[in-house]
Formats: C-alpha cells, sequence, structure tokens
C-alpha cells in the first residue's frame, strides 16, 4: 500500500459513530437484498460465496469466520455485525497517525490523541450503557444492578488486577516447592518494526510493519520456539505480558518458570528463534531477547512482575513510566486503548491448567463431589489457595474441562449457541470422566425500571432464549429489547455479560 492509498483510506474510514451505525444499517440492508435475489434466482451456494467477498473487500472488512454459507449472510445481513467490522478500519486510520508521526515520545506515546478520545467516548457510553440496565433471575426474581456487579467482577480494573497477582503467587509458591527456576524474559522485534527511534526521529529500517502485525511476528517466535523446546523434552509454565514500545510497536514480557536442569537450554532455544530475523543488525544480540534469573532471596518473581501488570491494567503503584514521560495512571490508560484498538491480548498465561474450570469449581457448593481429589481441589478454591489447587491437579492427576450447553442462538437464528453449563473431570481417583453441573440459573438483561417504562414493549435479547415462559420475566421480556439498539452500539465489552459471582481476587478471566 502506498502512502497516498493510506491516506486516503485512513480519511475514508475515519468515521463518527453516527456515520458507523448508519453506514452498518445500510450494508447490512444491500447484503440482506442480495441473499432475496440469490435465493430467487436459485444461485449456486459457490456464486453467493463469492459475491460475499466481493462486499467484504470492498468496505475492506474480514469475512465472519465461518464456514457455513447460512452463518455467514446471518452475520453479514446483521448492522450489529457490520458496526464492529466497520470499526476494525480505525486501525488503518491509527496506521496512518503512526506514519505522520503522531505516536511516539514526542507527541503521542503508545496511541494516537485521536485514537485516545475514541476510545474514552466508548468507555464513556459503555459506562451509560451499564448504568441503565439490570440483571434479573428468571427462578427467584432478584434484580441487580448491572454496573454494581461489574464493579465487584473481574471487569473492574482493580479488582483484575488484584486476581492476576494472586494468580501468579500462586504459581510462584507452587514453583518454589517444585524446586524451579524463575526467569524473567523480554522478547523484542526487529528494528524493522520500529516506526521511531527512541528520541521520536524516524526510523529509516522501519517497512511499514503494523503493531498488530509485530504481535504476530511475536507470537510466531514465541510458537517456535515452545515447539523445539517441546522437542527437546523442555518444559515452561507462567505468564506473558504485551506491552507498546513509545511508538506502539510491541514487546514481550515474560515470567518463566522451569526446571533448573532444563533453564540453559531454553534460553538458547529461544534466543535462537528470537534472532533468527535480522541477526546481525546492530543491537540485535544484545536487546532482541534479554534473560534475568530471578533470585528470590533477593526479591519475590511476583514482585518482580508487578508493575509490568499494573502497567498494562490501571497503573496502580507504577509512579512514572519511563517509556512515555507520563505517570503511571496516563501511561496505563493508553496502553489499555492501544490493546483495544488493535486486538492485541495484554496477558496470556502458559504452560498451566485454564483458569476457567478453576472459575466453575470455586461456583460449586462442593456437595456431592464424592471424591478425595475433587474435595481437595474444591477446598483449595474456596481458599483461593491457587498453589494448593495446582499441586492438588498434579497429584491426583486430576484434569477439569468446561462443559457446556447448545442453546438456540438469540442473535443468529437457526444457529446453536455454546453457554457455559459445569465442569467435566476425569483422572485417577474417578471410575469414568463426570459432568459436574455449576450454573442452573436462569438471568436475563432488562432495563431497568425509569428506563423500562420510557422504552415500550419489544422483545427481548439475552443470552438465553428463556425469558418468556416465565411470568416474572414479562418485564424483561418488554424491555431488553429496547435497549438493544445502544447495547449494540456501545463497545464490544458491554455484550453478552453473564451477572457475575464473585469469584474472589484468585480467579482471574485471562
Amino acid at each position: 500500500m502506498t502512502a497516498a492509498d493510506l491516506a486516503a483510506l485512513a480519511k475514508a474510514f475515519d468515521l463518527s459513530e453516527a456515520d458507523i451505525e448508519d453506514a452498518a444499517e445500510k450494508i447490512a440492508g444491500q447484503v440482506q437484498q442480495l441473499a432475496e435475489l440469490w435465493q430467487a434466482n436459485g444461485q449456486p451456494e459457490a456464486d453467493a460465496l463469492r459475491g460475499l467477498r466481493r462486499v467484504a473487500r470492498r468496505h475492506h472488512v474480514a469475512l465472519p469466520q465461518k464456514d457455513a454459507l447460512g452463518q455467514l449472510l446471518n452475520r453479514m445481513t446483521a448492522p450489529a455485525w457490520w458496526r464492529g467490522a466497520l470499526r476494525k478500519r480505525f486501525r488503518i486510520v491509527e496506521q496512518q497517525e503512526i506514519a505522520r508521526g503522531a505516536v511516539h515520545r514526542q507527541a503521542a506515546p503508545y496511541v494516537s490523541a485521536k485514537a485516545l478520545r475514541r476510545h474514552q467516548r466508548n468507555a464513556k457510553r459503555l459506562a451509560e450503557l451499564l448504568a441503565s440496565l439490570e440483571a434479573v433471575n428468571l427462578d427467584t426474581g432478584e434484580a441487580l444492578p448491572l454496573d454494581e456487579l461489574i464493579a465487584t467482577s473481574q471487569a473492574n480494573p482493580a479488582m483484575r488486577r488484584m486476581a492476576m497477582m494472586a494468580r501468579i503467587r500462586g504459581i510462584e509458591t507452587h514453583a518454589t516447592a517444585k524446586g524451579d527456576a524463575a526467569l524473567f524474559v523480554t522478547l523484542t522485534a526487529p528494528s524493522r518494526m520500529h516506526p521511531r527511534h527512541e528520541a521520536g526521529h524516524p526510523n529509516a529500517r522501519h517497512d511499514g510493519t503494523t503493531p498488530r502485525q509485530a504481535q504476530a511476528y511475536l507470537n510466531g517466535v514465541w510458537r517456535a520456539a515452545m515447539r523445539s523446546a517441546a522437542r527437546q523434552g523442555l518444559t515452561a509454565y507462567g505468564l506473558r505480558t504485551v506491552e507498546p514500545h513509545h511508538d506502539a510497536c510491541p514487546h514481550w514480557h515474560m515470567l518463566m518458570f522451569t526446571r533448573a536442569g532444563h533453564a540453559a537450554k531454553l534460553i538458547q532455544t529461544i534466543r535462537t528463534y528470537g534472532l533468527a530475523d535480522s541477526p546481525t543488525e546492530p543491537g540485535a544480540a544484545e536487546h532482541r531477547v534479554t534473560v534475568e534469573f530471578i533470585d528470590q532471596a533477593k526479591g519475590s518473581a511476583a514482585a518482580y512482575v508487578a508493575k509490568y501488570v499494573a502497567k498494562s491494567i490501571d497503573g496502580h503503584g507504577v509512579g512514572d513510566d519511563t517509556e512515555s514521560d507520563d505517570d503511571g495512571a496516563t501511561a496505563s490508560a493508553r496502553i489499555v486503548a492501544w490493546s483495544r484498538l488493535w486486538g492485541i491480548r495484554q496477558f496470556q498465561f502458559f504452560g498451566l491448567p485454564p483458569i476457567t474450570p478453576t472459575r466453575e469449581l470455586y461456583r460449586h457448593s462442593g456437595q456431592g463431589l464424592a471424591c478425595q481429589a475433587l474435595d481437595a481441589a474444591h477446598q483449595a478454591c474456596k481458599a483461593k489457595d491457587y498453589a494448593g489447587y495446582l499441586h492438588t491437579l498434579e497429584a491426583h492427576a486430576l484434569r477439569l474441562g468446561v462443559d457446556y450447553e447448545e442453546r438456540p442462538s438469540s442473535r443468529y437464528a437457526g444457529e446453536l449457541a455454546h453457554a457455559v453449563h459445569g465442569l467435566l473431570a476425569s483422572g485417577a481417583d474417578l471410575q469414568a470422566p463426570r459432568a459436574i453441573v455449576t450454573r442452573s440459573e436462569r438471568w436475563c438483561i432488562q432495563a431497568r425500571p425509569a428506563q423500562a417504562l420510557a422504552a415500550g414493549v419489544a422483545s427481548p435479547w439475552t443470552r438465553f432464549n428463556n425469558c418468556a415462559p416465565l411470568d416474572k420475566s414479562t418485564t424483561c421480556e418488554r424491555s431488553t429489547n429496547a435497549v438493544r439498539a445502544d447495547h449494540g452500539r456501545a463497545t464490544n465489552e458491554g455484550r453478552r455479560r453473564r451477572p457475575p459471582t464473585t469469584a474472589g481476587p484468585l480467579f482471574a478471566a485471562v
């Protein structure tokens, strides 16, 4: 893409929220007309698929990641899907901001001023939407303000940070008990992926790589290194964090634990893949892969990584950020805006059991488990003892997975949605795999009474298609669709939240 092409696309895609809503309605309607025409003419499925690809290319969006024509049409005839797809084009707008020198330490670190303002407006709209809604238990009639529920859940940055740190401390305790070594590894992209030098001057080597492309590169390096490590019989577990340099190019920090005898080979493997691209460029050997051994006699691994976690969530206790020259809270807000804009996941645990089964076991009453391993794991969850939980899983060869149930989709006609129903447990103490129900209550989201009275009668949207059978859900049925349009216009973070059970600071949803 030439500089002129990029500038032209950025100008065309820099739309207001109202413009996006109008465009989404128009395009969805056009696709609906095409679908009706294809059906009337008996158009072959292959021709219809080609037609949908042409529509996607015309509007510079990616096709939905679905194979069936019906699933593609369900989405591409829905204004809500188009709103999300059109918002992703803001990445082109930001790419132009980076290209023209608007994103770096001397201008706007991490993310452009334009993108930050857009992120702040989205956050305000989402907060207003959540304040207007409540969650209703269809079995008991209990109604809970949605914004208050979210304030006590992992969606609250402070709660998320505490949960993350509790989990990290549990992993460290577990690793220390096993005698594993702790490493802190930083992985950085080649110079050609960095738009600017530290002082803010243009980098002549920059080849136009976007932050999202640089993230894909780092992910590829990591996956290749871990595949090679596995072939050598090397194991590692821990936490990966990603944050931007001042010019928006991402880099990774990893808190890793491994057997003491594996550390040297593991480091060499990561270095090999981390330096495979442009290995002889100036500074590559010194900066591209750095490794520090954590001496727990001088400080814990959790304390070592705490500032990186806080910096990427809410800036609590960070102080001044040397990368951006901003205070911690300001830098954190910009980093969060950067990650949302580019669709980059900030945290990823690896080499560890998935966290969702842990959270589901916490929800369970503990009655009827009738298994020593499950009882011990449940007690560890309730005690928020993640180290004890990990020890129990290893000692009893206990494997926990998520049990889903299929329900009719409330968004796309004729499709099934998968909702968490409970756990699937297997292990040496169990004669056969066991399903454990952890979610039996039914909830829906509706406007709070004042808003519901003003909204009028409409049909429901919920992640459950079951409001109607109960009389107590009549209000829910009439009011939820009245906020559906506003709900779709808020950011995707506001969609389909299940009323959370506060699971304590251990169970981070990352």
